[in-house]
């Protein structure tokens, strides 16, 4: 979106919180993800992040969260961009936000940065680069820093088919056999649940901000409105299902992480193991993580192509859900063995 003069009311919250003069405001994100918008301000780049206007689920997109799990981890040795402000009052921009600090890096999709030689080797350097941000933010020590009401992680895998399937019926507008086949599977598969740590919960390149330039690092994990206190091994089963060249020729949202989808990329198992050793957390039921990841996203997705069907959003991302639903839940069985 092209850049606007900033609104009235959000130049004088500027003024009064932050202590700066607001110049203008551009959209950089929106969709059912938190809308994210950067702030050019008299002191330099902000980012400003609000609710959706189509939420899927509004609760899923709390602004006070997003900033109590940031202003924890800030600090840390988790790379998160700096909380600066929060605003509950939803008359300055139409609804609560956040301001944060800019992080000046890229977001990959499916392209390296041009700072980067092509081929596999800066592939495996931003791979084991995401591995290792993912291993420190599961290393956090959740209870110290704040977080300790922060989630439910007691019996937190237990959870997972009947809240995600309940959400899933509550919504559903067609028939995917893969969904109950992978459900199904899931309930009777739950391994032991893993120590919990902070769960990201949408962890992969697309929410990470990372270097411009080798050596590959991750400056800033963004994207926060799914974290919660959890099993873990959830985001190293979403991070590791999006990887790699042992996707399908056309899988759902076939762009996050595309840029790993070349010849002699590491393997996941190769990612798995160096999470393994940086966390200290077994990855033996690697594929149960995996299959419930992509089933999880699929069920909550096709709220957003439910939206399409309904009118009530029309955007090449809903369209897009037509095949992406299915595509992901296919792989989903495919990764527990029941294709």
């Amino acid at each position: 979106m092209a850049e606007t003069e900033a609104p009235e009311r959000l130049r004088q919250w500027c003024a009064e919180t932050l202590g700066e003069e607001l110049v203008a405001i551009r959209r950089l994100t929106g969709g059912n993800s938190n809308e994210t918008n950067l702030l050019e301000t008299s002191a330099g780049q902000r980012v400003l992040r609000r609710p959706p206007a189509a939420a899927i689920s509004p609760s899923a997109h709390s602004m006070e969260r997003e900033f109590r799990i940031l202003s924890a981890l800030a600090g840390t040795a988790v790379p998160v961009p700096r909380p600066l402000a929060l605003c509950t009052d939803p008359q300055v921009v139409g609804a609560p936000f956040l301001v944060m600090d800019f992080v000046d890096g890229v977001s990959l999709l499916d392209v390296l940065p041009e700072g980067y030689p092509p081929g596999a080797d800066s592939v495996r350097a931003v791979g084991e680069a995401l591995v290792d941000a993912l291993a420190a933010l599961h290393a956090a020590p959740w209870r110290e820093i704040g977080l300790a009401d922060f989630g439910k992680p007691d019996g937190f895998l237990e959870r997972q088919v009947s809240r995600w399937r309940g959400q899933y019926d509550r919504y559903q507008v067609r028939e995917i056999p893969a969904f109950e086949q992978v459900a199904d599977w899931l309930a009777a598969s739950t391994p032991a649940t893993s120590a919990p740590g902070i769960l990201h919960g949408d962890f992969h390149l697309d929410n990470c901000i990372v270097s411009r330039t080798p050596p590959a690092r991750v400056l800033a994990i963004v994207d926060w409105e799914m974290a919660t206190i959890g099993d873990p091994l959830l985001d190293l089963g979403l991070m590791l299902a999006f990887w790699g060249t042992d996707r399908p020729e056309r899988p759902g949202f076939p762009r996050i992480q595309g840029v790993s989808r070349v010849a002699g990329a590491p393997s996941r198992q190769e990612l798995a193991d160096r999470y393994a050793r940086a966390s200290g957390r077994s990855v033996e039921h690697l594929p149960y993580y995996l299959a419930l990841a992509f089933w999880k996203l699929a069920a909550i997705v096709e709220g957003a192509y439910a939206q399409l069907l309904g009118g009530q959003q029309d955007t090449d991302y809903a369209r897009n859900l037509e095949h992406d639903v299915p595509a992901l839940l296919e792989e989903a069985a495919g990764f527990a063995g029941l294709r």
